[in-house]
């Protein structure tokens, strides 16, 4: 497991990490995305009303991102389901697929997202759909997240250190560790989930 110092959002102010960011996403992409993502966390947060600590924002080999969160109310009762042991315990927790809120309000919130993601794919071959066009998305995903998590979406002062937020890939791309330092502020729950990410791949 990689071992990190833990400096929290202080790494993303540097200008010159900014302004790579800033250029990597896409203005309408980031739009779109915070409306369909704002939508489903706010759906779920008012339906189920648990304490949620984790909220996802995952993008996978079908180029379409979707939502995914763990509150702790829902961690007991899949860790009772599943009779799970304390080391498995603690990944699981940040398991994105297993929890019963992956794909949250996909059909119900982000269809206008999904078109305009097929519309940028009409003129793309797939190596650039899996390679350029990966990293414009994985990137306006993050900085959608930034910009609800302004907005105090996930919480604020303390409610809000209490919470970890992210985007993650699958397969894993092994920077879900620096994302997540990007739009966190240092935490003893952040460490927690750093823990749990996967190494980047030096090659």
């Amino acid at each position: 497991m990689k071992k990190i110092l833990i400096t929290g959002m202080s790494d993303f102010a540097d200008s010159k990490a900014a302004e790579f960011h800033r250029k990597k996403y896409d203005e309408e992409l980031v739009e779109a995305f915070v409306k369909a993502a704002g939508d489903a966390f706010s759906s779920l947060k008012e339906t189920h009303g648990e304490h949620f600590y984790y909220y996802a924002f995952i993008f996978d080999e079908g180029l379409h991102p979707y939502i995914s969160a763990w509150s702790y109310e829902a961690l007991e009762k899949s860790f009772e389901d599943n009779k799970l042991t304390a080391e498995e315990k603690s990944w699981w927790k940040w398991d994105y697929s297993d929890s019963p809120y992956a794909v949250y309000g996909y059909d119900e919130f982000f269809k206008e997202a999904g078109e305009l993601l097929d519309k940028r794919a009409e003129n793309l071959s797939m190596d650039d759909l899996y390679d350029v066009e990966w990293d414009i998305r994985v990137h306006s995903m993050e900085e959608a997240m930034k910009r609800l998590d302004q907005s105090g979406l996930f919480g604020v002062g303390k409610d809000r250190e209490n919470v970890v937020i992210n985007v993650e890939s699958a397969p894993p791309d092994g920077l879900e560790y620096k994302r997540a330092m990007r739009l966190n502020a240092a935490s003893p729950l952040l460490s927690e989930y750093i823990e749990c990410c996967e190494e980047e791949d030096d090659d």
